[in-house]
């Protein structure tokens, strides 16, 4: 992932709270300018990343409540480093980040 797409995500988190979380199941509330933004097309990378082999299994955007909805494999991701991800310390967030990249991307073929 580049630096730009780190970056990237890193000022995403600033819209967003963790509204409910049990392990394999975050849902996560955005602000209304982040939701109409978010369209189908936008979403293709998260769309790429799940997948019933992957540990991100399927999402849910539902813009009327300005939520999304995202199943994973709790077994595969941490719960506790998506919650550091969301929370309120960027710094915490951050090497939550670095952890989650190589658990979710797609393995590199040769």
């Amino acid at each position: 992932m580049s630096s730009d797409s780190f970056s990237g995500l890193m000022a995403l988190r600033r819209f967003v709270e963790l509204a409910h979380h049990i392990p394999g199941r975050i849902r996560l509330r955005f602000t209304n300018k982040l939701v109409a933004g978010l369209s189908k097309s936008k979403l293709s990378a998260l769309e790429e990343l799940c997948g019933k082999d992957n540990c991100l299994r399927s999402y849910t955007l539902n813009s009327a409540t300005g939520s999304l909805l995202l199943e994973y494999d709790a077994k595969r991701l941490p719960p506790k480093l998506l919650e550091q991800l969301f929370g309120d310390d960027d710094r915490i967030a951050e090497q939550a980040l670095t952890e989650i990249l190589p658990i979710i991307s797609p393995p590199e073929s040769n």
